[in-house]
Order: structure tokens, then sequence, then C-alpha cells
């Protein structure tokens, strides 16, 4: 009977010791060593012009004329260092371009022309075809891409955003 009380003592000061051992005042929700940046909220949005702006027209694509509206969704937080827009053909994350480099004042609003895509992807556009604009976000040293290779983009995937003045990307469509 002492025998198991003994061994209860023991391995009672044994738990103890391993508790409070393994705690450190870095342990949390997240730990100190941890760096969180504080990635801005940054949305794109079509700026309707001529009620037209998400799609180009094959038969009348000269007279296009679009424009996309970059900011802050909240517009009390601090900026990136800069914002490029870039743009992917068809949702193919490995067919994606370089629009505008260097905005580094938010809100901005940047043109679009069917020339433009035309000439940016050295093809001529065809019905079906999809453009999508996003930001690339910079901020420090680290580069936050909207559509990498591998993984979600820096907006994809982006939980409780309300959907009214939010968006991720823009698409426009091609039609004939």
């Amino acid at each position: 009977m002492k025998s198991g009380k003994l061994n209860i003592l023991i391995a009672a000061v044994l738990s103890s010791l391993v508790m409070l051992t393994s705690c450190s005042k870095d342990d949390g929700a997240i730990p100190e060593r941890v760096n969180i940046e504080d990635v801005p909220v940054v949305t794109t949005n079509l700026v309707k012009n001529n009620g037209t702006a998400d799609t180009i027209f094959l038969a009348n694509q000269g007279a296009y004329q679009g424009a996309i509206k970059v900011s802050l969704y909240f517009p009390s937080a601090v900026p990136p260092a800069k914002v490029d827009v870039v743009v992917r053909k068809n949702g193919a994350a490995t067919n994606v371009k370089l629009f505008q480099a260097d905005i580094t004042t938010l809100p901005a609003t940047i043109t679009v022309t069917a020339a433009q895509l035309s000439t940016l992807f050295g093809a001529a556009l065809t019905t079906g075809d999809t453009y999508d604009f996003a930001p690339d976000i910079y901020v420090g040293s680290k580069k936050y891409q909207a559509f990498p290779i591998v993984g979600l983009g820096n907006g994809q995937g982006v939980t409780g955003m309300s959907t009214i003045g939010f968006g991720e990307y823009v698409r426009v469509r091609i039609r004939p």
C-alpha cells in the first residue's frame, strides 16, 4: 500500500516538473517568435463608364475603354509600399503579365484597352478569353502575389469580407 502511494507521489511530482518546464513566456495564441506582418486589404473594382466595362466585344474592340479602381478596403489602414497590377489570361497562373507597375498612391484608377491586352499577351483577342486583373502587394521587403503558381493569392479565400465594395480581382470577358 505504501509503495502505491509513493508511486502516485513520484508520478505527480514528475508530471508537475514536465508541465512547468514545457511552458514559456512565448506560449499563447501567437508566440512572440512568429513575425506577423500587417498586410492591408487591397480591393479591385470595375469603374463602369460605358455600361460594358466587364466585356470587350470583338466586333467593336477598338472602342473598348475600361477602368479599374485599386484601393484600400479599409481607408484608414497603413498602405502598402507599392502595388503592381497584374493580369492573367484564361485563369492560368502560368500566364500572368505585369500590367501597371509601381502604384504608390491609393486609390488609383487605371485604364484598360483591348489593344493593350492584345499587345501584352502577343496574340489577338478571341471569343471566350478572360482577363483577370489583381494587385501584387508589397509590404516591407515581401511581395504578396495575386496569382502565384502554387497556393492561394493575396486576396483569394478571404473570409468574412463584405461583398459590398470588396473585389479580389476584376474579370474582363471577350464576346463576339
